[in-house]
């Protein structure tokens, strides 16, 4: 069963406390690799989507997976992989439930999809492809193939006008339980204006806009 909305603020505020306080040391490296963003935006290989999720967003989606146990996630627009990394770390931790975790993650930009294996070496040597599996594709590519894969985790930073088409095609994939966060929900608020209506009014949901980074929504479904 999905947690009250209160309920679901509380565990927030658990979370962002931890996260405040807990460092890893391979968290440490993508920070260090998120201040060279701007240098990788201004190569002009990756054209003006280069949105890096923010570091306090990405050390909450971190402890988020943690606190909650997750396992099965899917990251749809990863990019060259700063969001990846910090979900591929929460998985690599040891798990509550004694489950390894896997992460599927989708980008359909090649020149993105580069950079994001380069980072995957780099922060998590070769082994990486045993945690996490890149789909090179679009989202609608992907899910006519995906099969019957379950996920207990997603993360959307793709085309903002996306997120409500891709939320409701993913229902019947999403576990009891499954925890949704949508990123740049502040920042780009007008873009996804239908999909934080969605989240809220649904009864399926309990769902959160937190202030940190350009503005993630969390979201319970239940």
């Amino acid at each position: 069963m999905g947690y009250s909305l209160s309920k679901l603020k509380e565990d927030t505020i658990c979370i962002l406390i931890f996260a405040s306080k807990l460092r890893p040391g391979i968290l440490r490296k993508l920070l260090c690799l998120y201040k060279k963003s701007d240098q990788l935006l201004k190569s002009g290989r990756f054209g003006e989507g280069l949105w890096p999720l923010h570091p306090a967003s990405g050390q909450f989606i971190h402890w988020l997976i943690r606190f909650h146990g997750l396992t099965r996630g899917l990251e749809v627009g990863a990019g060259i992989g700063f969001s990846t990394a910090w979900i591929v770390s929460a998985l690599l931790s040891p798990p509550c439930k004694g489950v390894e975790g896997s992460l599927v993650s989708l980008e359909y930009f090649l020149p993105k999809v580069k950079q994001w294996e380069k980072h995957m070496r780099l922060l998590f040597g070769e082994g990486y492809e045993k945690t996490v599996t890149m789909i090179p594709s679009s989202f609608e590519l992907w899910l006519r193939n995906a099969g019957r894969k379950k996920f207990d985790f997603v993360f959307f930073d793709q085309r903002k006008e996306d997120y409500l088409a891709h939320l409701k095609l993913l229902l019947p994939r999403l576990k009891k339980g499954a925890f949704i966060v949508a990123d740049n929900v502040i920042s780009h608020a007008k873009f996804c204006q239908d999909y934080l209506d969605f989240v809220k009014k649904d009864r399926r949901f309990r769902s959160v806009t937190l202030d940190i980074g350009q503005g993630i929504e969390v979201s319970q479904f239940s």
